[in-house]
C-alpha cells in the first residue's frame, strides 16, 4: 500500500521561505483524468501516481453531510437544483461516472487520511457559506490527529476567517480567481494563511516571489500541459494543482535526475 507519511512541507505566514525540496504534486480532484472526479478511485489511483496530496471539495446536502464533489448546482439534479437541497439518499442515487457515487468527507478520511494529505476546499452554496461547514470538516480532521496533514482553502474569505477563528493551528490557503483576483497577499495576510493558490494564468513571476517574500507558499491551479508545468517551475512555485499527477511527478522525477548528474 502507498502510503506518503508525514505532514507536507511548512512555509509559515511572515517567517523567511524555506522552499521545499520538490514542489508538490497535488492531484486535483484526485487523479481525475483517469477516474471520475472526486471518487475512490481518482483518490486511490493519485495515491498509486505519488501525488504529494488530493484535493477535494466540499459541501453540505439537505441532510447535513458533508459531501464531496465539486460544483454546488449538480447537472444530474436538474436546472435549478442544489446540493443543499437535496438530501443524501437522492444524491448517492446518481452514477458520478463508471458507477461511482458521491463519497462523504469522513469515507474519504478513513479510507485515505492517513495515506496522503489532503487539501480540502471549502465551498459556498446557492445562498453563500453553508452554516456550520468549517466547524464539521475541522472536527473530522482533528479527531483522526489529521490537522497538520491537511491544508484547507477557499475562495471565500469570510470561510477562511471562521476557520482561523475555531482553529489557530489550521493550515489555510486562499483561492485567487481569475475573475476576482483583488488583492491576494493582503486576503492571505488577513486571515494568516501559509499559501496562495491562484488560478495558473495568475501566477506570475512577481506574485510568486511576493508571496515567498510574506512567507507563503504558490500552488497554482489546474495545470495539465507539460508546457505550463515547465513554466510554472522556472518560476519557482512550491507546488501545483493537476488532473494529471503522474505527468508532473515524471517531469520532477526527471528534472531531479539531471540536475544529480550535472
Amino acid at each position: 500500500m502507498a502510503t506518503r507519511g508525514g505532514p507536507f512541507p511548512r512555509l509559515g505566514t511572515g517567517l523567511s521561505v524555506t522552499r521545499p525540496e520538490r514542489p508538490l504534486v497535488i492531484a486535483h480532484r484526485g487523479a481525475s483524468a483517469y477516474r471520475p472526479e472526486n471518487t475512490f478511485p481518482a483518490y486511490e489511483l493519485a495515491v498509486e501516481m505519488q501525488a504529494d496530496m488530493i484535493e477535494i471539495d466540499l459541501h453540505r446536502c439537505r441532510d447535513g453531510d458533508v459531501v464531496i464533489t465539486h460544483n454546488a448546482e449538480l447537472d444530474l439534479l436538474g436546472e435549478g437544483r442544489w446540493i443543499e437541497d437535496v438530501s443524501l439518499d437522492e444524491l448517492r442515487g446518481f452514477d458520478m461516472g463508471e458507477g461511482e457515487r458521491v463519497p462523504l468527507l469522513d469515507e474519504v478520511l478513513d479510507r485515505f487520511g492517513s495515506r496522503i494529505p489532503f487539501n480540502l476546499e471549502i465551498k459556498c452554496g446557492c445562498h453563500g457559506p453553508y452554516a456550520g461547514l468549517e466547524e464539521i470538516a475541522l472536527e473530522a480532521v482533528r479527531s483522526r490527529g489529521l490537522l497538520e496533514r491537511t491544508l484547507f482553502s477557499s475562495f471565500s474569505d469570510p470561510v477562511l476567517a471562521r476557520l482561523r477563528e475555531l482553529e489557530p493551528k489550521a493550515r489555510l490557503a486562499c483561492l485567487v480567481d481569475p475573475r476576482d483576483p483583488g488583492r491576494p497577499l493582503e486576503r492571505a495576510r488577513a486571515v494568516g494563511a501559509e499559501a496562495l493558490n491562484p488560478w495558473l494564468g495568475l501566477a506570475r513571476s512577481e506574485l510568486i516571489e511576493a508571496a515567498h517574500a510574506a512567507g507563503m507558499a504558490v500552488y497554482p491551479y489546474t495545470v495539465n500541459r507539460e508546457e505550463q508545468m515547465i513554466e510554472l517551475l522556472a518560476r519557482g512555485v512550491d507546488g501545483m494543482f493537476s488532473n494529471h499527477p503522474d505527468q508532473l511527478r515524471r517531469l520532477l522525477q526527471a528534472d531531479g535526475e539531471s540536475q544529480t548528474s550535472e
